[in-house]
Order: structure tokens, then sequence, then C-alpha cells
């Protein structure tokens, strides 16, 4: 049986005194981070009575006590809920309606949940009495954890993982992307972003040493990549957009692997960061919160069309499906369909849109793909994303990619728009220079796409909205654009 949190007391007792976080000047050994779980424990314990099944939310900054609590609360049967410091207030009271926690753990610098029930500080949780452990019965299909999705498209949604789905995939990873021991693990990402927690918890059930920083400083990030003798670092493809950009002069020495999830890399970026860590195995991996890995790639070495997302992760089985619920056709695109034993248990509180996911023991999140003559899976976008204008199906990410390929665009985000005449109006917001032409840019549109994918409305913007986990939020640039009066290219 695998429960998230037990082999921490294995490690700490075959290398009690190994380092196991290192956050700036604080340094965890494995000894220490257990001794800090172990009183959590029973602290908790004492407020609730038994930890078992109870669900506790917290909102603490990125560090160390983050990690005490998320592996604390796991490892003794409860349910850990972790809180985005950067929902507005609004959003927060809805997950934690939601939510229904028994306990709220919180640092008053980030929110002052103080007026809610069974809300504590850190502080005020560290002086409730040591209670003793009763012996709880956990089994690895048990809910350990409830995330909650960025919200892209609308508002968060509770998905629930099981102890299996994560603790049985450790070993998948450790051999794919051959992760060790004595390995040296950055993880510069919030937590509260599923890339960047599974890293961190996996390094430490594997005993390696774990480096995080507070939040993602591209600048920072380089000390540490080259003070630390850093191993292997996970990003998102906007920190390798941060980082390249602060690149001079650059020294990772140590550096061994590289591993990008989140969103889809751009291949000139790939290509940018195989000249930058030329001694680096760079990874790129297809995945989502529900479904964990789906796919895993190398970014070098490999002749793979654009949109291609690689071979399966073990154990994973994919097929794509018609609306008719009928196996595509080679060329034919479909919805994604995934099996495997690390896919999450479902939505809290959300029976038909859990039930909207499933057949059988298959799940999607809504991609779109095909798969070409060489029987390769080419990702498309997502379902939710099509914009049907003039009753013909556009996929903002292939207009996406051509606008990207202007020298003058930064950034760019296809929306479709209600209009009266189109149904949906193809519009895109972009970053970059201000000074270019919409004829330019339709012009070089109509190069590579036919002109009905080409957007009828142009709009620069000085930045996007973004997600936690630092993707573009869609729905909220829409309803930006909505509200936006007399907005015009």
């Amino acid at each position: 049986m695998a429960l998230i949190g037990e082999r921490i007391h294995e490690i700490a007792r075959c290398f009690p005194e190994k380092e196991a976080v290192v956050h700036g000047r604080t340094v965890l050994t494995y000894e220490e981070l257990l001794c800090q779980m172990v009183t959590l424990k029973r602290q908790c314990t004492y407020q609730l009575g038994s930890m078992n099944g109870k669900k506790i939310s917290f909102l603490l900054p990125n560090g160390p006590e983050w990690l005490v609590v998320f592996l604390a609360v796991s490892s003794s049967g409860g349910i850990v809920i972790p809180l985005d410091p950067k929902w507005p207030k609004s959003q927060l009271e809805d997950v934690l309606l939601d939510a229904d926690p028994d306990l709220i753990i919180y640092d008053k610098g980030l929110k002052d949940l103080s007026e809610r029930a069974h809300a504590y500080t850190w502080d005020e949780i560290s002086v409730f009495p040591e209670l003793e452990l009763p012996a709880e019965q956990i089994n690895d299909d048990d809910i350990f954890y409830i995330g909650y999705t960025s919200g892209t498209t609308g508002r968060p949604k509770g998905f629930m993982r099981s102890h299996a789905s994560w603790a049985d995939c450790f070993s998948e990873g450790e051999e794919v992307f051959s992760l060790k021991q004595d390995d040296q693990i950055f993880s510069p990402g919030p937590f509260v972003h599923s890339h960047f927690l599974y890293a961190s918890i996996q390094a430490l059930h594997i005993g390696a040493t774990l480096h995080l920083v507070s939040s993602f400083q591209a600048e920072e990030v380089w000390r540490v990549l080259e003070d630390k003798d850093i191993t292997v670092l996970y990003i998102v493809p906007t920190m390798f957009e941060a980082l390249n950009r602060t690149a001079t002069p650059a020294h990772a020495p140590d550096l061994r692997t590289m591993i990008s999830s989140g969103a889809k890399w751009e291949e000139s970026s790939k290509q940018q960061a195989s000249q930058l860590f030329p001694e680096t195995d760079i990874y790129e991996f297809f995945g989502a919160s529900e479904l964990s890995f789906v796919s895993v790639q190398k970014v070098a070495g490999r002749d793979l069309p654009h949109g291609a997302v690689g071979t399966p992760f073990p154990q994973v089985e994919w097929s794509i499906r018609t609306n008719a619920g009928n196996e595509a056709a080679q060329g034919e695109i479909g919805i994604l369909f995934v099996k495997s034993p690390w896919i999450f248990a479902g939505y809290l509180n959300m029976p038909e849109q859990t039930a909207e996911m499933f057949d059988g023991e298959w799940a999607t999140v809504g991609d779109l793909a095909y798969k070409n003559e060489r029987g390769q899976v080419i990702l498309i976008g997502r379902k939710q994303n099509m914009i049907i204008s003039g009753g013909l199906n556009i996929y903002p990410e292939e207009v996406e990619r051509v606008i990207r390929d202007h020298p003058a665009i930064d950034e760019v985000i296809v929306l479709g728009q209600p209009d009266s005449y189109w149904g949906e109006k193809v519009t895109a917001v972009y970053t970059g220079e201000n000074t270019l032409r919409v004829e330019e840019l339709e012009i070089f549109c109509k190069q590579w796409i036919p002109k009905y994918k080409c957007p009828k409305e142009w709009v620069h913007v000085a930045d996007f909205l973004y997600t936690s986990s630092g993707k573009v939020a869609r729905k909220q640039m829409l309803d930006w654009l909505a509200e936006k009066e007399g907005f015009h290219g």
C-alpha cells in the first residue's frame, strides 16, 4: 500500500541528517521534517479528535511550512486542501464554501480569515497541546488531496486525488526522468500549481534534496542554479522565457535534467532551451491536474510535427473519439480520452461534471487531437476553447501559433466574441509593438491559414490576465473584452 507522506518516515530513519528542504537560509533535514510533521499531526488531532477523513484547508506562503502541512495531513488520513493567495476574496469564499473544511490554517499576512469558524493562524496552531495519535485506517484509494483548478475558462473546480494515483506514480517518474536520491531538485513555482507540487512531493519521496523559492524571480533562480549545484529543474514555458531574457552570464554547471509542463511549449522556445542548456536532458510532458501524466517527449533530437505530444507515459493508454463515441479515423479530429492508474477520482460536489468526463475507465478533459499517417497524436486545442464562426469550427491555438511567428508579436491569445452576424467573431489580443498596422497582420495571417480563420478584430494590450499557474485566463480576458467600451482594431 502506497500512502503520501509515509515514505518520509523511512528516509528520516535511514538518512536523518540529510537535507530535505532548502529555502534560502532555512534548511530542514529529513529528521527535522518528520518531527515537524508528527508535531503538527498531534496538534491538529487536539482540535479535531481524529484526522481520518477530515478536510483541512490552508493558506500559507511557499516554503517549508507549506510542505509540512501537506505531508502531515496526507499521511494521517486527512484530506488537504491548499488555498491560493492570489485568489480574490470572492473566489476564496466560494472555494471555502464548496470545500467546507473542518479546519483552516492560514497566514495573516496573506489573508485575514479570523472571522471564519475553525480558522487558526500558523502561530495559533503551533501552541495547541500535542495529543497522542490514534491508529488510523488509511487505504491507498482514499482521497488525500483536493486541489482547485486555476480557472482559465470559469470558476475553479475541486479535483480529488487518491493516495495511489500519486504515490504509485512516483517510481514511474523516477525512471522516465532518471531521478536519483542524490539529486538536488529545484521546484521554483507555486505549490498551488500541480506541476510544482507533484515535483516537490516526489523529490521528498525519493529522498532527494528539494530547493524552493518564495516566488519565481529569474535572477534568483539563476543564483540557486549556480550556487546550489542543482541537477534537476522543473519549469513552465513562461519561466524559461524569463530565464532566457536574464541569461547573461548564465551558469548551471550541474544541471542534468529540465522538466517542463503546464502549457504548450513553442518550438522556437524549446530550441532556445537546448542552446542555453546544451548538456541538459530537456523533457516536455503533457498532462492535466485531473489526468496526471499523459505523454512525454525529449525536446532535442526528435523529428516531431508541431503539436505532437510524444509517447504515452508508462501505464497510460489513449483513444481519440468522435462525438458519436467511435474511434476517429486517421486525420480525423476527435476528443482525446485517457486510461491510466493516475486519473483523478472526480470533482468535489460536481457529480454531473464528473460524469461528463468519464466513459467507464476512460476520462477526458476535452482536448481535441488527431492521429497522423505516422500514428503520432497531434494536439489541436481544447474543445471548450473552440470558436464557431459562420458555422465553421476554428481552433484558437492553431491561429495563435501562426500569429506568434510574426517577429513583432510577443504573445497572443485568440478568442471568440459573441457576434450577431458571425455567431462568434475571431478576435486576437496581443502584446508586442503597438505601432503594427492591422493590414500588415491580416496579410501575414492569410499566408498561412484560410481567410475565415483570420482574426476580424485585433486588440493590443500591455499585458494579459493570468491564472496563478501562469496560464492566460481566457474566460477573464473574454469578460474584459466584453466590458471594454468601444474597443476596435
